[in-house]
């Protein structure tokens, strides 16, 4: 996508608390001409939208604090008496039935599912901004539902695709990811330990949607089991699954390693 195609320069507000999706979302909105200002919880996106001026806000619907929903529930409701309209785009881990209605009714604007397509979203930026008729992710939604099976090597195919085939951003990409998820792992275990269902369901929220940057892998997949069982409460279901995702992410850490080593080859592996 060539960035001088990009209707004008737009002031963006990215409400979004994992810092692989930061670094990649920030990277890519600024390539395509934007300013960025980064809010890591719903909370602070509100308050950032009380204190500055944007033009678009792209928001999580899972965060700390407050999530994604709320916070536009909280955006709309200041904008009934201002008469201001922002527009919010929606990302959201995975398209389930129900997650386009719960969006809108919370007053989003539209939604693009994450591992982001870089495509899509320029496109819903595009649209959403240009007053034209927003993308309806539909069809996203039965490819995603449609997915191949979790598999135990990582689609480095997958991982270009979602930073736009920038070699040197999936470099940056790949040193944040091996800096943040033992920080979560260890989030998890202790969450374990301590029988905290909520911190569980978030950690795992987002250490899956980090992993999942490289595809429907084995560890994103045992991410999302750890984020449901912390979402339904049943912990003491969880100690095997820790250990698997430690070994997994264990197995995988020489792999991304040797891509740093390696200048960013990505065959054979």
């Amino acid at each position: 996508r060539d960035p001088l195609n990009a209707r004008r320069s737009l002031r963006v507000l990215l409400a979004e608390d994992s810092p692989v999706n930061q670094k990649v979302a920030v990277t890519l909105l600024e390539k395509w001409g934007h300013r960025v200002t980064v809010a890591g919880t719903g909370k602070r996106a509100v308050a950032d939208l009380e204190q500055g001026t944007f033009d678009l806000v792209i928001m999580d619907v899972q965060m700390p604090e407050m999530d994604g929903l709320e916070a536009t529930a909280a955006i709309r409701q200041r904008e009934r008496s201002t008469g201001e309209h922002i527009p919010i785009v929606a990302l959201t881990a995975h398209a389930m039935k129900g997650d386009r209605q719960r969006c809108l009714a919370a007053g989003m604007d539209a939604y693009v599912t994450k591992p982001v397509h870089t495509e899509e979203l320029f496109d819903v930026i595009e649209q959403i901004t240009g007053g034209s008729t927003p993308h309806d992710p539909n069809n996203r939604e039965r490819e995603q539902e449609n997915e191949s099976p979790e598999s135990t090597s990582l689609d480095w195919n997958a991982a270009l695709a979602a930073v736009d085939g920038d070699q040197e951003l999936l470099r940056q990409v790949i040193e944040v990811l091996l800096e943040e998820c033992p920080l979560l792992l260890s989030q998890v275990r202790q969450a374990m330990e301590q029988n905290d269902a909520a911190t569980l369901h978030r950690a795992a929220h987002t250490l899956k949607g980090s992993l999942r940057l490289f595809g429907p892998t084995s560890q994103a997949k045992l991410a999302y089991e750890l984020e449901k069982l912390g979402a339904e409460g049943h912990l003491q279901e969880g100690s095997n699954l820790v250990d698997e995702l430690a070994g997994e992410l264990s197995r995988r850490v020489a792999v991304r390693e040797a891509f740093l080593r390696d200048g960013g080859e990505t065959g054979g592996r």
